[in-house]
């Protein structure tokens, strides 16, 4: 052969070489999915199944164009041919912007990282080995854990697309396409239904539950994790202000910042004892509060002292309401000492005044942070090696400040840049008056039961009591309320993940009895 024939052929093999090399590299807009066998012991048993990871296409209905893909990781337990179809529940986090790792590792999966078992004792490294998940919810419910668009490696096709789908009802239709592509591909169509979020994700299971009861896609449950409730129920504002408080005196409690006959008690019996005091004395005082003579404001400043160890120097004297951020920004003021934004049991020095709050110094979020902005080392081999999918996109969180080929800027008010998915996304693109979602759907299906989930260190429990109290009888009797010690991501503490497992159980199954 010819030396310039040779050299052709060469360059002929090492492109073909190049070209099968990039085509095990998933596209950032190819739909793939990788099938891995696995198994997994919980409890003692030994179970074997299916992960399904990989991309599922979005396609614009009246074109068939394709809009985005959306990642999933599926996990699908092997069963007997003539056994009873598994319940199927699919799972996100939140944001807008968050993936799913966290509630995928860290809380419900079968497989997750080491970590100590609660949360103020985890410190800053979650880049511990992988191991089998004791307390996953899937020795009751096939599992699949949906990235939104703009998260993990979840994508929009164009700008345009883009733009659509960063939006409430943009993405919610994005997840609920997904779930109806994920049923269709895998002839799932006669499994038992439920949808669950985190955060900003049970906003999006509202709305997602909402768009497929509309297309007679019928779920079994709904699971509001550490965020919003609303079927539309009609609250008295000063009732839902005032049982807040509760959430400052389980914090208070923790930090033994309560008055000594308080402190002598348990903590269940200290908050029950501001919950009585908020319903009979509080909300009514905040239901007056412009009329309330000096007096009387000082009996409410004083009952605020010593139901939140709160300094009233740092109380609105006007308002009588203490907010939040200036709760956690000023318990531990003498200390020099602040709380941590999403689970209150942990505290961080002060910042300086008038600097930025940033969630990434928080150290109530700081562990997981590797996990949320796709740099998790575990996590990307857990990906890559284990279930088999490549790709070369950042698994993508919510914080921005990754590669960007425009100048970002920073928002003077918040300190975000203006790559973050909270900046980026439109939150207010529904009719105010329209119906809550959650309650068109409770209402599209009867049987539709609904689970709350909160952390005592993150919200008020007693205020989430209210709300499913305040709703309407036809509604309140398919809400089941939970909640756990933790902050917002409870899962973090193995105590939380057990009760919640056996939570999880008992609702699938009083579901499926509907």
């Amino acid at each position: 052969m010819k030396k310039g024939k040779l050299a052709s052929c060469f360059a002929v093999l090492a492109m073909a070489a190049s070209i099968a090399t990039a085509s095990a590299q998933v596209l950032p807009h190819e739909s793939r999915i990788v099938d891995t066998k696995h198994s997994v012991t919980i409890h003692g048993k030994n179970m074997t199944y299916v992960a399904h990871t990989g991309l599922l296409p979005l396609y614009v209905n009246d074109t068939g164009e394709l809009a985005g893909n959306i990642f999933i990781t599926a996990y699908i337990a092997n069963r007997q041919p003539d056994s009873p179809p598994r319940p199927l529940t699919f799972l996100w986090n939140g944001g807008p912007g968050s993936n799913s790792a966290q509630v995928h590792i860290v809380g419900f999966g079968p497989k997750r990282v080491t970590t100590a078992d609660t949360f103020t004792e985890w410190g800053q490294n979650t880049e511990t080995p992988i191991i089998d998940h004791e307390e996953s919810w899937f020795d009751t419910s096939d599992l699949v854990f949906i990235d939104p668009p703009g998260t993990g490696f979840s994508r929009a096709t164009s700008k345009e697309f883009r733009d659509i789908l960063y939006t409430g009802r943009g993405d919610a239709e994005a997840v609920a396409e997904a779930i109806r592509v994920f049923l269709t591909r895998y002839e799932m169509w006669d499994r038992p239904l439920f949808i669950g979020g985190e955060s900003y994700g049970t906003t999006r299971a509202m709305l997602v539950a909402e768009a497929l009861e509309k297309r007679r896609t019928h779920l079994k449950g709904v699971i509001l994790i550490s965020g919003g409730y609303d079927t539309g129920q009609k609250l008295k504002r000063t009732t839902s202000e005032a049982l807040n408080i509760t959430l400052f005196t389980e914090t208070a409690y923790f930090h033994k910042r309560l008055e000594p006959d308080l402190q002598a008690l348990s903590s269940t019996e200290a908050v029950a004892r501001a919950e009585s005091w908020a319903r009979t004395t509080y909300a009514p005082a905040l239901a007056r509060v412009d009329a309330l003579t000096e007096t009387e404001r000082g009996i409410i400043l004083a009952g605020l002292k010593r139901f939140t160890g709160l300094d009233p120097k740092f109380i609105d004297k006007g308002k009588l309401v203490i907010d939040s951020d200036v709760y956690s920004d000023n318990l531990l003021a003498d200390q020099s000492m602040e709380l941590g934004r999403y689970d209150r049991r942990m505290v961080l020095k002060k910042r300086a005044s008038g600097a930025f709050w940033m969630p990434w110094d928080d150290p109530s979020l700081l562990p997981m942070r590797d996990l949320m902005e796709g740099t998790s080392r575990v996590f990307n081999t857990y990906v890559r090696k284990d279930l088999g999918f490549e790709s070369d996109l950042l698994y993508r969180g919510p914080f921005g400040k990754s590669f960007h080929p425009e100048p970002l800027t920073v928002d003077p008010v918040n300190g975000f840049s203006s790559d973050w998915m909270a900046q980026m996304f439109k939150y207010n693109d529904r009719d105010p008056a329209a119906p809550a979602p959650l309650r068109v759907a409770m209402d599209l299906n009867e049987a539709l039961m609904v689970m709350n989930v909160r952390g005592n260190f993150d919200q008020s429990c007693s205020a989430l009591d209210e709300a499913v109290a305040q709703s309407d009888p036809l509604i309140r009797r398919r809400v089941v309320n939970y909640c756990v010690v933790g902050g917002h991501m409870f899962y973090s503490d193995v105590a939380a993940r057990r009760a919640l497992q056996k939570d999880f159980r008992a609702f699938v199954n009083k579901s499926l009895a509907q």
